[in-house]
């Protein structure tokens, strides 16, 4: 695991370090403005300090699983909802602002809830967050501090944000992020003993002492565990038709922490981690399917020249 996060670490570190924050200097976007749309918002699904654009609307896809849809309400308000097969939604309003020359600030919040409200899989979750984005619109970096509540947890947890990108050419770009929270989960339901006032374990048949089995009881129990989120994307945009973009990369998920015991019916008893990885391709889909701005019109000058200014006809 320690070598795993080593490796997270340096790829990320190097996907930081290697933005160079000069290119949109040397490059205005004036210049290359084709492909812009398609890269404000998320980097993956973390949100960066670049809004998607003005009375835009776009569509993003992850893994066919993440529906979301975000729209620039003005260049600085966005919100962003989305459902994630099969039975999770969310809405995740957010507000960023300029505040230097490459710097940028941004504030939000996401909710998400179960659409099947059954009291056992019912879930709800809240994180209101803040960070930083430097550098120009094609090449930045994103760290961002959250509080997450959530109806799984004993307690708020502080998540971690890290995300950046940069431009490889004009249409291709190397995007990644990670998220980090260390805190208090439930443990998986457990069996234990019961016991009677002396602390010894009760039997299910007590004229059977060596034979009959243990009462058990379930219990859950409240571990300090780690979870670990990280995504890596190469975007391509397409020259054809820049409203449309696929990304391509690997997704990892990694919960660890906290040791428990499991006492079964029989005596036995095991010492449990419950250590959870789970690595994945990562394949993005974006499409812009609205503009809302106002068309420029132009207009020809109909109007004649005033009579002073007419040159003199000859006769």
């Amino acid at each position: 695991m320690k070598g795993v996060l080593l490796c997270l670490s340096f790829l990320l570190h190097g996907l930081i370090t290697a933005v160079n924050l000069k290119s949109d200097t040397l490059h205005p976007a004036s210049k290359d403005t084709t492909e812009t749309k398609l890269i404000g918002g998320r980097y993956v699904f973390m949100q960066s300090g670049y809004p998607v654009e003005k009375r835009t609307l776009q569509y993003q896809n992850l893994n066919g699983l993440m529906n979301d849809f975000q729209y620039g309400i003005s260049n600085e308000i966005s919100i962003a909802a989305g459902i994630v097969l099969p039975s999770f939604a969310y809405i995740a309003p957010q507000y960023s602002t300029q505040v230097a020359k490459d710097q940028r600030l941004v504030i939000g919040d996401v909710y998400g809830t179960s659409l099947l409200h059954m009291e056992d899989n019912e879930f709800d979750a809240n994180m209101l967050y803040a960070g930083y984005t430097y550098g120009g619109i094609h090449n930045h970096f994103t760290v961002a501090l959250g509080y997450l509540t959530s109806n799984k947890t004993p307690s708020g947890n502080i998540v971690f944000q890290l995300g950046g990108q940069k431009k490889l050419s004009r249409s291709i770009y190397l995007l990644g992020e990670m998220w980090y929270s260390n805190g208090y989960q439930y443990s998986p339901s457990t069996s234990k003993w019961r016991r009677d006032a002396n602390g010894q374990p009760l039997l299910e048949d007590p004229s059977r002492p060596l034979s009959s089995p243990y009462v058990l009881d379930f219990k859950r129990y409240e571990l300090n565990r780690n979870t670990l989120y990280a995504n890596v994307q190469f975007r391509l945009i397409s020259e054809k038709n820049s409203n449309k973009s696929w990304s391509f990369g690997l997704l990892y998920y990694a919960n660890w922490g906290g040791n428990y015991i499991e006492e079964g019916k029989y005596g036995e008893t095991r010492k449990l981690s419950n250590l959870f990885v789970l690595p994945l391709p990562s394949i993005s889909f974006i499409q812009r399917i609205g503009d809302f701005r106002p068309q420029e019109i132009s207009l020809k000058n109909t109007s004649l020249p005033l009579r002073s200014d007419r040159k003199p006809s000859k006769l």
